[in-house]
């Protein structure tokens, strides 16, 4: 009875039946869930037919695709940077000049296919940078090494307009460019920053000679004001002596005279004793 009883409690295998089903479930489950593509977004989706670019295009989001037969690529179509490597050309003096930059571009979502097919994913290095290469030493050497920096915007101009028709039959759009660095020699560095050092020497001594000037003016400005100040003083002086010498008249004087006297003759001897009229003095002051 006991052995019965561990007989019956022995575990028991899988029978193939059940191998079977579980096998053929792991294969639905496969196949359904290769039947679905899923593409991020800002991406578009190129499908190969075992190997060969097809004309659809997969959007974002779900997508259906026939299992092992078909394999989907997803590509990036948003704004995205690429920086340049650094170029060497030279000015149209045959200077040295290595310029550095980026690019911002997108590709064009209806067209990824066309361009996996041509070019692939690594069209960066295929298209891009050999076309801002042959566009840097086409273009440069139009330029005199002075120029290439004041008109640094005009050339990153043409280089949106020339890169952009390059890069257009590829399917890939210029959003903008920048030039994050332009050398040159040495030599010709050095020569820069002792112009730049004599220009501000230069400055500077404007500078001194304009402070000097403006105190030289402000100095001739107080000079004068002060003389047009002792000219009306003088001015108010002198009228004023004017009509002090007018207003002292000889009855004046006289009459100064009389208020001073103390009523006693000087005593002198010898000579004319002083006389003074009391009857005129009397006659002036009862005319009045």
């Amino acid at each position: 009875m006991p052995e019965r009883l561990l007989e019956s409690l022995e575990f028991k295998g899988p029978t193939p039946r059940t191998v079977g089903m579980l096998l053929i479930l792991l294969v639905i489950l496969i196949v359904a869930w290769g039947t679905f593509a899923i593409v991020p977004a800002g991406h578009r989706g190129v499908v190969l037919m075992w190997g060969s670019v097809e004309k659809r295009i997969m959007g974002e989001g779900l997508n259906f695709k026939v299992p092992i037969a078909e394999k989907v690529i997803k590509v990036d179509v948003k704004v995205q940077p690429h920086p340049f490597k650094e170029i060497d050309a030279s000015s149209k003096e045959y200077q040295m000049v290595k310029m550095t930059g980026m690019m911002n571009f997108h590709i064009d979502p209806s067209y990824v296919n066309d361009l996996y097919q041509k070019v692939g994913l690594d069209f960066a290095d295929k298209v891009i940078d050999p076309a801002f290469n042959d566009f840097v030493k086409e273009v440069v050497p139009t330029y005199p090494i002075g120029e290439i920096l004041p008109k640094r915007e005009e050339i990153r101009k043409r280089a949106m307009g020339k890169l952009g028709e390059n890069l257009a039959r590829y399917h890939i759009i210029v959003d903008d460019i920048y030039f994050a660095n332009i050398r040159f020699s040495p030599e010709y560095e050095k020569a820069i920053e002792a112009k730049q050092v004599a220009q501000q020497q230069v400055e500077t001594q404007r500078q001194v000679l304009a402070q000097r000037e403006i105190e030289a003016q402000q100095k001739v400005a107080t000079a004068k004001g002060e003389a047009e100040s002792i000219q009306v003083v003088a001015q108010g002086q002198a009228k004023a002596n004017d009509a002090l010498s007018r207003s002292i008249t000889p009855i004046l004087v006289q009459y100064k005279s009389i208020e001073k006297w103390n009523g006693v003759l000087p005593g002198v001897t010898g000579g004319v004793v002083p006389f003074i009229d009391i009857g005129k003095q009397e006659g002036l002051s009862g005319k009045k």
